[in-house]
Formats: C-alpha cells, sequence, structure tokens
C-alpha cells in the first residue's frame, strides 16, 4: 500500500480497494475521460446556479454641480482690477480661474490654482 492511497483512506475514510479506485478513476479523469457525466437537466440547473443576480446597472448621467469657490471669484475680481489699472481691459474668461488680456499688443493670460497641499 503506497503512501498516497493510506492518505487517501484517512481522509475519505475508505477502504483500501475504494483508495485504488480513486486513484484510477483521477488517472483516466487527467488523461480527459468523462466519467461523471451530468444530464441536461443537471446541466441546467448547474449553470442556473453559477450565474447569479445580475440587477440593470443604473446610470446617472447628470453632472455633479459644483460649489462656488468664493475666495477664487474674489481673487479673480481683484486681479482682473489690477490689470485693470494698467490701462488695458481684462475678459474674465472663467470666473474662478482664468484671465484673459492684451498689454503692448501681445496676449496674456492669468491661471489661477489652488492646489490642495
Amino acid at each position: 500500500m503506497t503512501d498516497r492511497e493510506k492518505e487517501i483512506m484517512r481522509l475519505l475514510q475508505c477502504t483500501e480497494q475504494e483508495a485504488k479506485q480513486v486513484i484510477a478513476d483521477d488517472l483516466r479523469i487527467d488523461k480527459g475521460e468523462k466519467l461523471f457525466e451530468q444530464t441536461a437537466e443537471q446541466k441546467a440547473v448547474s449553470k442556473k446556479y453559477r450565474q447569479g443576480d445580475r440587477k440593470p446597472t443604473v446610470y446617472s448621467f447628470q453632472k455633479r454641480e459644483r460649489k462656488a469657490d468664493n475666495v477664487k471669484q474674489e481673487l479673480i475680481q481683484v486681479l482682473a482690477a489690477a490689470v485693470k489699472g494698467v490701462g488695458t481691459e481684462p475678459t474674465i474668461t472663467n470666473a474662478e480661474r482664468q484671465i484673459d488680456f492684451e498689454y503692448a499688443d501681445r496676449k496674456f493670460r492669468i491661471v489661477l490654482s489652488a492646489p490642495r497641499k
């Protein structure tokens, strides 16, 4: 009796003959033989229980409304007033972020950013 047979006998609590049959069946299955083929009904039930419940995904395509950053708006207004004091008319492209203006026949852009850290 081999160690593998003893181990199978201990784990499955079976006889020596049954352990030898388990090893022989394993070898046949490893070679691709179908020993325990399911019926069509068993296959259908197996497939049903492997699928699980699938709920349809609910998408929300609405854009999230951003909160207004009043501090950045105030800073843009102060910067626009400073640019206006130089003698040019600034264009506030984005109320919280960007000012465009011309000075000395050149275009300039001021972009305000507020890093988190």
